[in-house]
Protein backbone atom coordinates (compact mmCIF):
# COMPACT_ATOMS: atom_id res chain seq x y z
CA UNK A 1 0.00 0.00 0.00
CA UNK A 2 2.88 2.14 0.26
CA UNK A 3 1.74 3.54 -3.56
CA UNK A 4 -1.35 4.81 -2.35
CA UNK A 5 0.35 7.05 0.11
CA UNK A 6 3.44 8.23 -1.98
CA UNK A 7 1.41 9.65 -4.50
CA UNK A 8 0.32 11.71 -1.77
CA UNK A 9 4.63 13.44 -1.30
CA UNK A 10 5.47 12.27 -4.63
CA UNK A 11 5.32 16.03 -5.81
CA UNK A 12 7.36 17.56 -2.97
CA UNK A 13 9.77 20.01 -4.34
CA UNK A 14 12.55 20.36 -2.07
CA UNK A 15 15.16 20.90 -5.39
CA UNK A 16 16.55 17.30 -4.36
CA UNK A 17 15.20 13.93 -5.47
CA UNK A 18 16.61 12.01 -2.52
CA UNK A 19 14.56 14.71 0.19
CA UNK A 20 11.26 13.69 -1.97
CA UNK A 21 12.44 9.87 -1.75
CA UNK A 22 13.10 10.14 2.20
CA UNK A 23 9.36 11.96 2.86
CA UNK A 24 7.92 9.09 0.75
CA UNK A 25 9.67 6.47 3.03
CA UNK A 26 9.43 8.00 6.34
CA UNK A 27 5.95 8.91 5.53
CA UNK A 28 4.98 5.32 5.12
CA UNK A 29 7.36 4.30 7.78
CA UNK A 30 5.42 6.33 10.51
CA UNK A 31 2.20 5.31 8.94
CA UNK A 32 2.69 1.77 9.57
CA UNK A 33 3.68 2.36 13.44
CA UNK A 34 1.10 4.32 15.19
CA UNK A 35 1.42 5.78 18.47
CA UNK A 36 5.33 5.10 17.93
CA UNK A 37 8.34 7.72 18.39
CA UNK A 38 10.54 8.49 15.51
CA UNK A 39 13.33 5.95 16.66
CA UNK A 40 10.82 3.05 17.67
CA UNK A 41 8.83 3.74 14.04
CA UNK A 42 12.69 3.84 11.74
CA UNK A 43 14.09 0.68 13.89
CA UNK A 44 17.40 1.33 13.18
CA UNK A 45 19.81 3.99 13.95
CA UNK A 46 20.81 4.81 10.78
CA UNK A 47 17.25 5.66 9.30
CA UNK A 48 16.58 7.22 12.75
CA UNK A 49 19.41 9.73 11.61
CA UNK A 50 18.30 10.13 7.90
CA UNK A 51 14.59 10.80 9.64
CA UNK A 52 15.97 13.70 11.95
CA UNK A 53 18.29 15.27 8.78
CA UNK A 54 15.20 15.27 7.01
CA UNK A 55 13.56 17.73 9.70
CA UNK A 56 16.52 19.35 10.17
CA UNK A 57 16.81 20.28 6.28
CA UNK A 58 16.42 23.95 5.36
CA UNK A 59 14.98 23.15 1.83
CA UNK A 60 11.72 20.99 3.79
CA UNK A 61 9.13 23.41 4.51
CA UNK A 62 5.73 22.29 5.82
CA UNK A 63 4.26 24.26 2.76
CA UNK A 64 6.47 21.74 0.62
CA UNK A 65 5.06 18.87 2.53
CA UNK A 66 1.62 19.49 1.99
CA UNK A 67 1.87 20.82 -1.69
CA UNK A 68 1.60 17.30 -3.28
CA UNK A 69 -1.28 16.74 -0.85
CA UNK A 70 -2.94 19.32 -1.79
CA UNK A 71 -2.76 19.01 -5.18
CA UNK A 72 -3.96 15.50 -5.10
CA UNK A 73 -7.55 16.99 -2.44
CA UNK A 74 -8.11 19.35 -6.01
CA UNK A 75 -8.39 16.09 -8.24
CA UNK A 76 -10.09 14.31 -5.95
CA UNK A 77 -12.74 16.90 -5.84
CA UNK A 78 -13.08 17.21 -9.70
CA UNK A 79 -14.30 14.09 -9.88
CA UNK A 80 -17.43 14.32 -7.38
CA UNK A 81 -20.46 15.25 -8.94
CA UNK A 82 -21.55 16.70 -5.46
CA UNK A 83 -20.37 19.97 -3.67
CA UNK A 84 -17.63 19.26 -1.48
CA UNK A 85 -17.63 20.84 2.18
CA UNK A 86 -14.28 22.41 3.19
CA UNK A 87 -14.54 22.19 7.16
CA UNK A 88 -12.12 24.84 9.18
CA UNK A 89 -10.98 23.88 12.59
CA UNK A 90 -8.05 24.65 15.13
CA UNK A 91 -6.70 22.50 17.67
CA UNK A 92 -4.01 22.70 20.24
CA UNK A 93 -0.56 20.80 19.74
CA UNK A 94 0.46 20.63 23.50
CA UNK A 95 4.13 19.57 24.11
CA UNK A 96 5.60 19.04 28.19
CA UNK A 97 9.09 19.06 27.09
CA UNK A 98 11.57 22.28 27.94
CA UNK A 99 13.92 21.75 25.35
CA UNK A 100 11.57 22.44 22.51
CA UNK A 101 12.29 25.87 21.05
CA UNK A 102 9.96 28.70 19.19
CA UNK A 103 6.58 27.47 21.27
CA UNK A 104 3.82 29.60 22.42
CA UNK A 105 2.16 29.57 25.91
CA UNK A 106 -1.32 27.90 26.21
CA UNK A 107 -3.98 30.60 26.31
CA UNK A 108 -7.33 30.88 28.47
CA UNK A 109 -9.69 32.82 28.77
CA UNK A 110 -8.10 34.98 31.92
CA UNK A 111 -4.98 35.13 30.18
CA UNK A 112 -1.73 33.08 29.52
CA UNK A 113 -0.51 29.81 31.11
CA UNK A 114 3.37 29.56 31.42
CA UNK A 115 3.49 26.07 32.38
CA UNK A 116 1.77 24.93 29.34
CA UNK A 117 3.61 25.62 25.91
CA UNK A 118 2.68 24.49 22.17
CA UNK A 119 1.41 25.49 18.90
CA UNK A 120 -2.17 25.81 17.12
CA UNK A 121 -2.88 24.12 13.89
CA UNK A 122 -5.81 24.88 11.93
CA UNK A 123 -6.68 23.21 8.95
CA UNK A 124 -9.34 23.15 6.38
CA UNK A 125 -10.24 19.40 5.52
CA UNK A 126 -12.34 18.72 2.47
CA UNK A 127 -14.94 15.83 2.92
CA UNK A 128 -17.91 14.84 0.36
CA UNK A 129 -21.51 14.59 1.48
CA UNK A 130 -20.69 11.32 2.74
CA UNK A 131 -18.32 12.50 5.56
CA UNK A 132 -15.05 11.00 3.43
CA UNK A 133 -12.13 12.84 3.69
CA UNK A 134 -11.21 14.10 0.57
CA UNK A 135 -8.01 15.89 1.67
CA UNK A 136 -6.25 18.97 3.55
CA UNK A 137 -6.80 21.97 1.72
CA UNK A 138 -4.47 24.39 3.93
CA UNK A 139 -3.02 23.76 6.87
CA UNK A 140 -1.44 27.15 9.08
CA UNK A 141 1.11 27.04 12.36
CA UNK A 142 0.70 29.56 14.91
CA UNK A 143 0.85 31.46 18.45
CA UNK A 144 -0.88 33.83 20.54
CA UNK A 145 2.48 35.33 20.66
CA UNK A 146 2.85 35.51 17.05
CA UNK A 147 -0.54 37.59 16.48
CA UNK A 148 0.64 39.83 19.35
CA UNK A 149 3.97 40.17 18.07
CA UNK A 150 3.18 41.49 14.69
CA UNK A 151 0.65 44.14 15.87
CA UNK A 152 3.41 45.24 17.89
CA UNK A 153 1.45 44.67 21.03
CA UNK A 154 3.29 44.72 24.19
CA UNK A 155 1.12 43.99 27.40
CA UNK A 156 -0.50 40.62 27.11
CA UNK A 157 -4.37 41.88 28.39
CA UNK A 158 -5.29 44.68 27.26
CA UNK A 159 -9.76 45.76 27.78
CA UNK A 160 -11.45 45.17 24.79
CA UNK A 161 -8.41 44.72 22.67
CA UNK A 162 -10.48 43.06 20.48
CA UNK A 163 -11.71 46.24 19.39
CA UNK A 164 -8.55 48.11 18.61
CA UNK A 165 -7.23 46.21 15.16
CA UNK A 166 -8.45 45.03 12.20
CA UNK A 167 -9.51 41.90 11.18
CA UNK A 168 -5.95 40.80 9.77
CA UNK A 169 -4.24 42.08 12.65
CA UNK A 170 -6.46 39.65 15.24
CA UNK A 171 -6.35 35.65 15.40
CA UNK A 172 -9.34 35.45 14.11
CA UNK A 173 -7.92 36.43 10.82
CA UNK A 174 -7.28 32.68 9.91
CA UNK A 175 -10.70 32.06 9.31
CA UNK A 176 -11.23 34.56 6.90
CA UNK A 177 -7.46 33.59 5.16
CA UNK A 178 -8.61 30.17 4.83
CA UNK A 179 -11.87 30.73 3.45
CA UNK A 180 -10.55 33.33 0.64
CA UNK A 181 -7.27 31.08 -0.13
CA UNK A 182 -9.44 27.53 -0.59
CA UNK A 183 -12.22 29.49 -2.27
CA UNK A 184 -10.26 31.33 -4.79
CA UNK A 185 -8.64 28.05 -5.81
CA UNK A 186 -11.46 25.82 -5.72
CA UNK A 187 -13.54 28.19 -7.66
CA UNK A 188 -10.20 28.19 -10.36
CA UNK A 189 -11.13 24.37 -10.97
CA UNK A 190 -15.09 25.13 -11.29
CA UNK A 191 -15.37 22.96 -7.80
CA UNK A 192 -18.37 23.88 -5.95
CA UNK A 193 -17.86 24.00 -2.20
CA UNK A 194 -19.39 24.79 0.74
CA UNK A 195 -17.61 26.06 3.84
CA UNK A 196 -18.50 24.89 7.31
CA UNK A 197 -17.05 25.97 11.08
CA UNK A 198 -18.49 25.88 14.53
CA UNK A 199 -18.92 28.87 16.63
CA UNK A 200 -15.19 30.33 16.72
CA UNK A 201 -16.20 31.51 12.86
CA UNK A 202 -18.86 33.31 13.68
CA UNK A 203 -17.08 36.38 12.62
CA UNK A 204 -19.03 39.08 11.01
CA UNK A 205 -16.19 39.60 8.22
CA UNK A 206 -15.77 36.27 7.59
CA UNK A 207 -19.78 36.08 6.42
CA UNK A 208 -19.70 39.21 4.84
CA UNK A 209 -16.39 37.73 2.51
CA UNK A 210 -18.60 34.27 1.54
CA UNK A 211 -21.44 36.49 0.72
CA UNK A 212 -19.88 39.05 -1.59
CA UNK A 213 -17.74 36.31 -2.91
CA UNK A 214 -20.90 34.56 -3.99
CA UNK A 215 -19.70 31.31 -2.32
CA UNK A 216 -21.87 29.38 0.22
CA UNK A 217 -21.42 28.33 3.75
CA UNK A 218 -22.83 26.96 7.22
CA UNK A 219 -21.73 28.38 10.43
CA UNK A 220 -23.20 27.93 13.98
CA UNK A 221 -23.74 31.47 15.44
CA UNK A 222 -21.77 31.85 18.59
CA UNK A 223 -23.81 35.00 19.73
CA UNK A 224 -27.21 36.11 19.58
CA UNK A 225 -26.22 39.11 16.86
CA UNK A 226 -28.70 41.88 15.92
CA UNK A 227 -30.93 41.61 13.19
CA UNK A 228 -32.16 44.98 11.22
CA UNK A 229 -35.66 45.12 9.63
CA UNK A 230 -35.00 47.20 6.78
CA UNK A 231 -33.49 50.46 4.98
CA UNK A 232 -35.85 52.64 6.11
CA UNK A 233 -36.45 51.70 9.30
CA UNK A 234 -34.68 52.14 12.87
CA UNK A 235 -36.22 48.86 14.71
CA UNK A 236 -33.77 45.86 16.32
CA UNK A 237 -34.11 42.94 16.74
CA UNK A 238 -32.03 39.81 16.99
CA UNK A 239 -31.49 36.69 16.02
CA UNK A 240 -33.09 35.29 18.80
CA UNK A 241 -36.14 36.99 19.27
CA UNK A 242 -37.12 36.07 15.23
CA UNK A 243 -36.81 32.82 15.62
CA UNK A 244 -39.06 32.95 18.79
CA UNK A 245 -41.23 34.66 15.97
CA UNK A 246 -40.91 31.89 13.33
CA UNK A 247 -42.58 28.61 13.22
CA UNK A 248 -41.37 24.81 13.56
CA UNK A 249 -41.17 23.51 10.18
CA UNK A 250 -40.30 19.60 11.65
CA UNK A 251 -38.35 17.60 13.83
CA UNK A 252 -34.96 16.10 13.05
CA UNK A 253 -33.16 13.32 15.54
CA UNK A 254 -29.91 14.30 16.67
CA UNK A 255 -27.06 12.42 18.40
CA UNK A 256 -25.67 14.00 21.27
CA UNK A 257 -22.71 12.91 23.43
CA UNK A 258 -23.70 12.52 27.24
CA UNK A 259 -21.60 13.67 30.59
CA UNK A 260 -21.18 9.81 31.09
CA UNK A 261 -19.50 9.38 27.47
CA UNK A 262 -22.50 7.59 26.33
CA UNK A 263 -24.62 8.93 23.14
CA UNK A 264 -28.38 9.27 22.71
CA UNK A 265 -31.04 10.23 19.96
CA UNK A 266 -32.24 13.68 20.96
CA UNK A 267 -35.77 15.14 19.28
CA UNK A 268 -34.89 18.60 17.81
CA UNK A 269 -37.86 21.48 16.08
CA UNK A 270 -36.54 22.88 13.70
CA UNK A 271 -36.84 26.17 12.54
CA UNK A 272 -35.92 28.72 9.89
CA UNK A 273 -36.01 32.53 9.00
CA UNK A 274 -34.43 35.26 6.88
CA UNK A 275 -32.45 38.11 8.23
CA UNK A 276 -30.76 41.05 7.12
CA UNK A 277 -27.76 41.37 9.89
CA UNK A 278 -26.67 44.93 11.43
CA UNK A 279 -23.20 45.54 10.56
CA UNK A 280 -20.76 46.01 13.94
CA UNK A 281 -19.76 48.83 15.19
CA UNK A 282 -15.97 48.75 14.74
CA UNK A 283 -13.31 52.15 15.12
CA UNK A 284 -11.80 53.80 12.25
CA UNK A 285 -8.26 52.04 13.39
CA UNK A 286 -10.13 48.84 13.46
CA UNK A 287 -11.62 49.08 9.64
CA UNK A 288 -9.80 47.63 7.06
CA UNK A 289 -12.95 47.00 4.52
CA UNK A 290 -15.92 49.29 4.54
CA UNK A 291 -18.75 46.59 6.57
CA UNK A 292 -22.09 46.09 5.10
CA UNK A 293 -26.06 44.95 6.21
CA UNK A 294 -25.80 40.94 5.04
CA UNK A 295 -28.95 38.86 4.39
CA UNK A 296 -28.36 35.47 5.42
CA UNK A 297 -30.61 32.80 6.86
CA UNK A 298 -30.87 30.96 10.30
CA UNK A 299 -31.17 27.69 10.87
CA UNK A 300 -32.53 26.80 14.61
CA UNK A 301 -32.39 22.83 15.58
CA UNK A 302 -33.44 22.84 19.15
CA UNK A 303 -34.35 20.14 21.45
CA UNK A 304 -37.21 20.03 22.76
CA UNK A 305 -36.98 18.49 26.04
CA UNK A 306 -33.48 17.23 28.12
CA UNK A 307 -33.00 14.39 30.50
CA UNK A 308 -30.72 13.85 33.49
CA UNK A 309 -30.18 17.59 33.69
CA UNK A 310 -27.97 17.51 30.93
CA UNK A 311 -27.83 20.80 28.59
CA UNK A 312 -30.14 21.11 26.10
CA UNK A 313 -29.00 21.11 22.52
CA UNK A 314 -29.52 24.21 20.50
CA UNK A 315 -28.14 25.37 17.09
CA UNK A 316 -27.99 28.16 15.09
CA UNK A 317 -26.67 27.60 11.96
CA UNK A 318 -26.18 31.13 9.74
CA UNK A 319 -26.44 29.95 6.32
CA UNK A 320 -26.88 31.20 2.52
CA UNK A 321 -28.31 27.76 1.23
CA UNK A 322 -31.76 28.18 0.12
CA UNK A 323 -34.14 27.20 3.29
CA UNK A 324 -37.35 27.30 1.52
CA UNK A 325 -38.57 23.61 2.18
CA UNK A 326 -37.83 20.95 5.08
CA UNK A 327 -35.87 18.68 3.23
CA UNK A 328 -33.38 21.57 2.47
CA UNK A 329 -33.08 22.39 6.07
CA UNK A 330 -32.73 18.66 6.63
CA UNK A 331 -30.02 19.05 4.28
CA UNK A 332 -28.12 21.97 5.83
CA UNK A 333 -28.05 19.82 8.96
CA UNK A 334 -26.75 17.07 7.51
CA UNK A 335 -23.66 19.38 6.36
CA UNK A 336 -23.21 20.74 9.34
CA UNK A 337 -22.98 18.00 10.94
CA UNK A 338 -20.45 16.56 8.51
CA UNK A 339 -18.44 19.00 10.76
CA UNK A 340 -17.67 16.20 13.36
CA UNK A 341 -14.89 14.86 10.57
CA UNK A 342 -12.25 17.14 11.88
CA UNK A 343 -12.74 16.55 15.01
CA UNK A 344 -12.00 12.61 14.40
CA UNK A 345 -9.14 13.54 12.13
CA UNK A 346 -7.27 16.03 15.07
CA UNK A 347 -7.89 13.09 17.03
CA UNK A 348 -6.29 10.56 14.72
CA UNK A 349 -3.63 12.99 14.62
CA UNK A 350 -3.07 13.11 18.26
CA UNK A 351 -3.68 10.09 19.49
CA UNK A 352 -2.96 7.48 16.64
CA UNK A 353 0.04 9.10 15.33
CA UNK A 354 0.94 10.67 18.58
CA UNK A 355 2.12 13.91 17.44
CA UNK A 356 2.10 15.83 20.75
CA UNK A 357 4.57 12.79 21.82
CA UNK A 358 7.52 14.14 19.39
CA UNK A 359 10.69 15.47 21.21
CA UNK A 360 12.56 17.21 18.16
CA UNK A 361 14.27 19.91 19.62
CA UNK A 362 12.65 23.35 17.83
CA UNK A 363 9.22 24.25 16.54
CA UNK A 364 9.79 24.38 12.83
CA UNK A 365 11.06 20.60 13.12
CA UNK A 366 7.67 20.04 14.91
CA UNK A 367 5.79 21.52 11.91
CA UNK A 368 7.42 19.59 9.84
CA UNK A 369 6.53 16.06 11.19
CA UNK A 370 3.15 17.58 12.15
CA UNK A 371 2.12 17.84 8.32
CA UNK A 372 3.73 14.71 7.30
CA UNK A 373 1.31 12.75 10.27
CA UNK A 374 -1.59 15.03 9.27
CA UNK A 375 -1.69 13.49 5.79
CA UNK A 376 -0.68 9.64 7.05
CA UNK A 377 -3.82 10.66 9.72
CA UNK A 378 -5.86 11.62 6.58
CA UNK A 379 -4.51 8.40 4.80
CA UNK A 380 -6.08 6.38 7.68
CA UNK A 381 -9.20 8.10 7.76
CA UNK A 382 -10.03 8.04 4.00
CA UNK A 383 -9.14 4.48 3.40
CA UNK A 384 -11.75 3.78 7.20
CA UNK A 385 -14.64 5.84 5.27
CA UNK A 386 -13.72 5.03 2.01
CA UNK A 387 -14.91 1.26 2.88
CA UNK A 388 -18.20 2.13 4.09
CA UNK A 389 -18.91 4.16 1.07
CA UNK A 390 -17.61 1.71 -1.43
CA UNK A 391 -17.56 -1.50 0.59
CA UNK A 392 -17.40 -4.31 -2.01
CA UNK A 393 -14.44 -2.94 -3.80
CA UNK A 394 -11.17 -4.97 -4.63
CA UNK A 395 -8.60 -5.19 -1.73
CA UNK A 396 -5.65 -5.89 -3.98
CA UNK A 397 -6.37 -2.47 -5.39
CA UNK A 398 -5.09 -0.76 -1.60
CA UNK A 399 -3.18 -4.16 -0.75
CA UNK A 400 -0.19 -5.60 -2.40
CA UNK A 401 0.14 -9.38 -2.08
CA UNK A 402 1.80 -9.72 0.89
CA UNK A 403 -0.49 -7.66 2.94
CA UNK A 404 -3.41 -9.28 1.30
CA UNK A 405 -1.55 -12.92 2.13
CA UNK A 406 -1.74 -11.68 6.17
CA UNK A 407 -5.13 -10.80 5.55
CA UNK A 408 -6.24 -13.81 4.91
CA UNK A 409 -4.14 -15.38 7.36
CA UNK A 410 -5.65 -13.28 10.33
CA UNK A 411 -8.95 -14.02 8.66
CA UNK A 412 -9.01 -17.69 9.66
CA UNK A 413 -7.78 -16.90 13.52
CA UNK A 414 -9.91 -14.06 13.77
CA UNK A 415 -13.38 -16.43 12.61
CA UNK A 416 -14.02 -13.30 10.19
CA UNK A 417 -15.50 -14.93 6.57
CA UNK A 418 -14.06 -13.51 3.44
CA UNK A 419 -14.92 -13.67 0.25
CA UNK A 420 -12.82 -14.01 -3.04
CA UNK A 421 -11.90 -11.83 -3.81
CA UNK A 422 -11.49 -10.12 -0.55
CA UNK A 423 -13.24 -6.94 -0.21
CA UNK A 424 -12.58 -3.71 1.06
CA UNK A 425 -14.92 -3.92 3.75
CA UNK A 426 -13.59 -6.96 5.03
CA UNK A 427 -9.89 -6.08 5.15
CA UNK A 428 -11.17 -2.97 7.06
CA UNK A 429 -13.12 -4.90 9.42
CA UNK A 430 -10.01 -7.99 9.87
CA UNK A 431 -7.34 -4.80 10.88
CA UNK A 432 -10.42 -3.60 13.17
CA UNK A 433 -10.45 -7.30 14.54
CA UNK A 434 -6.98 -6.92 15.33
CA UNK A 435 -6.84 -4.10 16.99
CA UNK A 436 -9.92 -5.79 19.44
CA UNK A 437 -13.12 -4.72 17.70
CA UNK A 438 -16.01 -7.42 18.69
CA UNK A 439 -19.51 -6.92 16.81
CA UNK A 440 -21.39 -6.51 19.47
CA UNK A 441 -24.51 -4.88 17.75
CA UNK A 442 -25.96 -5.55 14.52
CA UNK A 443 -24.26 -3.56 11.33
CA UNK A 444 -22.49 -1.50 14.01
CA UNK A 445 -18.55 -0.61 12.52
CA UNK A 446 -15.57 -0.45 14.56
CA UNK A 447 -14.50 3.43 16.14
CA UNK A 448 -10.70 4.95 15.05
CA UNK A 449 -9.17 3.70 17.99
CA UNK A 450 -9.57 0.10 17.55
CA UNK A 451 -8.67 1.07 13.66
CA UNK A 452 -5.02 2.67 14.48
CA UNK A 453 -4.32 -0.31 17.45
CA UNK A 454 -5.15 -2.96 14.50
CA UNK A 455 -3.06 -1.19 11.89
CA UNK A 456 -0.07 -0.95 14.32
CA UNK A 457 -0.65 -5.24 14.81
CA UNK A 458 -1.21 -5.34 11.40
CA UNK A 459 2.26 -4.00 10.04
CA UNK A 460 3.92 -6.04 12.40
CA UNK A 461 2.56 -9.00 11.19
CA UNK A 462 3.43 -8.13 7.40
CA UNK A 463 7.00 -6.83 8.91
CA UNK A 464 7.74 -10.52 10.52
CA UNK A 465 6.38 -12.44 7.76
CA UNK A 466 8.76 -10.28 5.80
CA UNK A 467 11.71 -11.56 7.88
CA UNK A 468 11.06 -14.78 7.97
CA UNK A 469 10.37 -15.32 4.00
CA UNK A 470 13.25 -12.95 3.05
CA UNK A 471 15.75 -12.91 5.88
Amino acid sequence: MCSSIALEFAGCDFADVRLTNRVIALADTLRQNPQESINMACGSAKQSKAAYRFFQNEKVTPQKILEPHTQQTIERAKKLTTPIIIIQDTTDLIYHFPSIQGLGRKIKSKGFIDSVKGLELHSSLAVNLDGTPVGILKQTFFTYEDIRNDRGQEKVNIARSHKLYPIEKKTSFRWVEHFLETDKVLKKENIEAVHVADRECDIYEFLQSVIQTGSKCVVRSQSDRRTHEGDKSREISTLEKKLNAACVMGQVEVKKKLKDGKVMTSICNVKSTKVLLRKPQRGSDAKSKELVNIPINVVEVKEISSVNNEKSLHWRLLTNLDCDTYESLLEIIKIYKARWNIECFHRILKSGFGVEKARLNSRERIEKLASILSVVSWHLFWLYKFSREVPQLAASLFFDMEELRILTISSKKLKVAISEPLNLQTAILIIARLGGYSVKKLNSMPGMEVMWRGWKKFYERCEFFREITYG
